[in-house]
């Protein structure tokens, strides 16, 4: 049974951090599940951040079923919820490339959004389902985006968050729409800038350019980085066979480490955390 400090307000932080620290991410998955489930959770305003934590950074491949039997759980447990739940649970689904069943879930909850005053609507439903659904319905993408639009003008956002759901939707097919030109070119004059807090410079470590030739065992060199007691910044730096460090151009170098969510530093294209960040 989990300790009662995790609950009332839900706060699993520091607990999931020891978790990834030790490389236990299974564990941190079980933390994250069982608090979800958890009676003493029902209601908290802090399940939907950590619903998007247990899906985004601690379910691995492989896991997906695991996660979606939770989510179902929890949508009965918190029927107010349901509603929200569908988008994760749709990500999930499209991932095991069941892309009808993804496209399903979509669908109820653009419906759902659509029955809702603009001001109540999940603006971010918008661009996040259609990245789920473009590749199998780019149609239904652009449908979706269409309708973020019209609700980010509608409710007058900024000029950037008009670009860019234009921008999401010309990639999967859209053609330039009139009154998206027409809101870009009569948008406000730009806000001031608001004076940004001075910090004080600290010293930087000096950096050490570690060279990564083909052919070379990555999790050993994961490992080493790991262990090492490093005094100095590391960047990892791809070199041809033959190459040196002192040849390769700086603006290729890969800080160490990397986000959990970045790209892996091996280029391998998968996330830090389930490529070589990953314990298992």
């Amino acid at each position: 049974m989990l300790p009662d400090h995790l609950f009332q307000p839900l706060d699993l932080d520091r607990a999931l951090d020891r978790a990834y620290d030790r490389g236990e991410e299974r564990a941190a998955w079980d933390l994250l599940a069982d608090a979800l489930l958890d009676p003493r959770a029902r209601g908290d305003a802090g399940l939907r951040a950590y619903v998007e934590v247990l899906v985004d950074e601690y379910t691995l491949d492989g896991w997906e079923r695991d996660t979606l039997a939770v989510l179902g759980e929890l949508a009965d447990a918190e029927p107010g919820l349901r509603g929200e739940l569908r988008l994760p649970m749709a990500e999930l689904h499209a991932q095991l490339g069941e892309e009808e069943t993804a496209l399903r879930l979509l669908r109820a909850r653009q419906r759902e959004m659509a029955a809702l005053p603009e001001a109540e609507r999940d603006e971010e439903f918008y661009p996040a389902a259609a990245m789920v659904a473009g590749a199998a319905d780019p149609r239904f993408a652009r449908a979706l985006l269409d309708e973020g639009l019209a609700l980010a003008m509608g409710l007058r956002r900024p000029e950037a968050t008009v670009r860019y759901l234009s921008l999401l939707r010309n990639r999967f097919g859209g053609a330039q729409d009139p009154a998206v030109a027409a809101y870009l070119a009569g948008s406000a004059e730009p806000e001031p800038e608001l004076p940004r807090p001075v910090q004080p410079e600290m010293p930087r470590k000096p950096t050490v350019r570690m060279p990564y030739p083909p052919g070379a065992d990555l999790k050993a060199l994961e490992k080493g980085f790991r262990e090492a007691d490093l005094e100095a910044r590391v960047a990892v730096v791809r070199i041809a066979t033959g190459g040196s460090v002192a040849e390769a151009d700086p603006a290729g170098d890969i800080a160490w480490p990397p986000g959990r969510n970045d790209p892996c530093w091996c280029g391998s294209g998968r996330k830090y955390k389930k490529c070589c960040g990953s314990p298992v």
